[in-house]
C-alpha cells in the first residue's frame, strides 16, 4: 500500500507489471487498457492507453511491452530518465475489448478532466492533437450541457 494525497493505493498483487489494477490484466479479450501515472512528488499525472498486442503486419498477435511500459510521452521519458520509478504510481483505469472503444475511452478521460487546460496534467495533447487553449470551459457551459445531457433543455 501507498499513500498519496490522504488515499491509499494498493500495489500491484498480480502479473501485472508495475501496473496496480484489481484484476490480471492481459486477457485475450481485450485490446488494452486506459491508465494514468500519478507523479507523487509534483502530484501530476500522465493519461495515456497501450495496446496487449501488436496490429500491424510484423507485429500482429505477438505481446507487447505492456507490463513495463511507462509512456510514449517525450517529457515522461526524459523525467523517467533522471527520477526513480518508485517515484511514480502505474495505475489501470480499465481494460477494453475494441481499439475503437479504447481511443474513445482515452479521448474522453482527457476531456473529462480538462487536461490541456490543467496544470496537474502533463497531457497537453488529445489524440495527438492540439489546440491552442487559454481558458477552461465555462461553468455555464457544463451546467446547460449536463441538464441537457439530463433532458432538461434551455430555451435560451
Amino acid at each position: 500500500m501507498i499513500k498519496v494525497k490522504n488515499t491509499v493505493v494498493a500495489l500491484p498483487t498480480r502479473a501485472n507489471g508495475h501496473w496496480t489494477f484489481a484484476e490480471q490484466m492481459g486477457g485475450e479479450e481485450y485490446v488494452g487498457f486506459i491508465y494514468v501515472i500519478v507523479d507523487t512528488v509534483l502530484h501530476r499525472y500522465y493519461l495515456g492507453k497501450k495496446l496487449y498486442r501488436g496490429f500491424g503486419t510484423a507485429n500482429k498477435g505477438k505481446e507487447s511491452n505492456w507490463k513495463k511500459y511507462v509512456s510514449s510521452s517525450k517529457l515522461l521519458g526524459d523525467i523517467f530518465s533522471y527520477r526513480p520509478k518508485e517515484e511514480f504510481l502505474f495505475i489501470c483505469l480499465e481494460q477494453y475489448k475494441t481499439k475503437g472503444t479504447l481511443s474513445y475511452a482515452e479521448t474522453w478521460s482527457l476531456c473529462h478532466v480538462e487536461a490541456p487546460t490543467k496544470t496537474a496534467w502533463y497531457n497537453k495533447l488529445i489524440e495527438k492533437v492540439s489546440w491552442n487553449v487559454k481558458e477552461e470551459i465555462s461553468e455555464r457551459h457544463k451546467k446547460r450541457l449536463k441538464a441537457i445531457n439530463e433532458g432538461f433543455y434551455y430555451d435560451t
